[in-house]
């Protein structure tokens, strides 16, 4: 049994005024794939097939993806898989990556994919929980699973799954015809946690629905990429029947209504930053986290807005820990300096104009190699010390996530009552050690707000800014 795997993954953000390029990916072709997908990789060595490897080329959260750039990584993707003697192919893509002269990378991949190999061999694919489908995708593909977990915690999980469906579309001769609907429902990410209600209980809906109807090989919730200007932008829901589209379709269609009926009781505990911040302060909790939501690396945003750090400072809060934000020239400048220097810095608003500024002045403190969410090389990092707060500068755009990450800086993150991040949510590996997280409404390009993000392309009507049309 020959299969081909591949992966090329970027979640879209088109409000942010920063474009992805090829520099931006993690990126390796032929078999170094095998090292950065190792659980896939070995699943299907286990099964005795012969591997086929694509690319490999994973992205930060970000910008358009520019078009040369893209087509550069898809043209090396599919040239990879051979025009005959396959079996199946698996691959890993994110679904809201959005590409120049294109809009959806995803849909064209598979368009070149159908192009080259027909359709007689089953394609299964691997995606995020915040991916945007659009119809076409459904039919390009037999197999299609995503995240059930958000805050993700089952990227493993979700790529054997799609291995394991492909094993058995090969061994049984199945090429199943995946159903998907909408619902024209647009909950931005933090309010859409799958271990709260009521999105628990529809995920629970899914997971009863494969395990009671018979032949149903899989039922995926999609939240979808709320800043992404496009008429595919929102939830969706793909379910996949080994023999009756008839009935992945209308599981579908349940899946979606259950959605639009819930779309009031989608709630988070975001309050103002300036309510943010008195919570924080009064908080009795040794540690808080405290979100900066609108300028969220992880959802693309630049991370450079100075907006927290001002509001802090202007609220007179002493000794917390901004971490951290984005300004390449600061590094540079920092780099050029001794340890202990004293220096005054202008950080934010380099990547963004909209983004507000910040003058600091402290000690350097340290110039790190901070560990990379993506997997690919260290972020030239600083650590100023100033006298109302710590601040961590990177070179790129680099959320501090995890505490692996946090800990390749200094000094040392647990030591701060409060701590600044440019994230929503927290990730499960924070959100472990974290006694109490505040989610503040920050503006940028990740901001909570769907009115705020002024979109021009999404399709209408849509809830929250339309309502009882469905």
């Amino acid at each position: 049994m020959k299969i081909a795997i591949g992966m090329l993954w970027c979640e879209g953000n088109t409000l942010t005024p920063i474009k992805t390029t090829f520099g931006d990916f993690d990126y390796v072709a032929g078999e170094g794939v095998f090292k950065k997908l190792p659980e896939t990789t070995e699943y299907f060595l286990q099964k005795g097939c012969t591997l086929v490897p694509t690319i490999y080329a994973r992205a930060l959260p970000g910008g358009t993806v520019v078009y040369d750039d893209f087509m550069r990584l898809a043209n090396e993707l599919i040239d990879a898989i051979p025009e005959s003697g396959l079996d199946g192919i698996w691959l890993y893509l994110h679904g809201a990556m959005h590409v120049e002269n294109i809009g959806s990378g995803e849909k064209y991949i598979l368009q070149r994919v159908r192009e080259k190999v027909g359709f007689d061999i089953p394609v299964s694919l691997a995606m995020d929980f915040h991916a945007n489908h659009e119809y076409e995708l459904a039919g390009l593909s037999n197999c299609i699973t995503g995240f059930r977990t958000a805050p993700h915690s089952d990227r493993e999980d979700t790529q054997l799954r799609a291995a394991k469906m492909l094993i058995e579309c090969v061994n049984e001769k199945m090429l199943p015809k995946p159903q998907m609907a909408r619902a024209d429902v647009v909950i931005c990410g933090d309010a859409v946690q799958t271990a709260v209600e009521p999105l628990k209980s529809i995920m629970d809906m899914a997971r009863d629905m494969e395990r009671t109807i018979p032949g149903l090989m899989s039922a995926e919730v999609f939240n979808g990429q709320s800043w992404v200007d496009e008429p595919y932008m929102g939830p969706s829901f793909i379910v996949t029947h080994k023999t009756d589209p008839k009935i992945a379709r209308e599981c579908a269609e349940k899946l979606a209504g259950a959605f639009y009926d819930a779309r009031y009781d989608f709630v988070v505990e975001h309050v103002e930053t300036e309510k943010a911040i008195e919570l924080a302060v009064r908080a009795k909790e040794k540690q808080v986290f405290l979100s900066d939501s609108g300028d969220n690396t992880t959802a693309g945003a630049t991370g450079d807005n100075a907006y927290m750090l001002n509001r802090l400072r202007e609220a007179k809060v002493k000794g917390f820990l901004l971490a951290g934000i984005t300004d390449a020239e600061a590094v540079e400048k920092c780099y050029k300096a001794e340890i202990g220097d004293e220096l005054t810095l202008k950080i934010g608003g380099k990547l963004d104009v909209k983004n507000e500024t910040a003058v600091i002045t402290g000690k350097l403190k340290r110039r790190a190699n901070m560990v990379n969410y993506t997997g690919g090389a260290p972020v030239p990092s600083v650590v100023l010390e100033c006298a109302d707060c710590t601040v961590v500068i990177t070179k790129e755009r680099a959320p501090l996530c995890r505490p692996d990450i946090l800990d390749s800086i200094e000094p040392d993150w647990r030591d701060f009552r409060i701590v600044a991040v440019k994230l929503g949510f927290l990730f499960p590996e924070l959100a472990a050690v974290s006694e109490r997280t505040i989610l503040a409404f920050t503006p940028g390009n990740s901001t909570q707000r769907l009115k705020d993000m002024h979109h021009s392309n999404i399709r209408r009507p849509m809830f929250p800014l339309d309502d009882n049309f469905m």
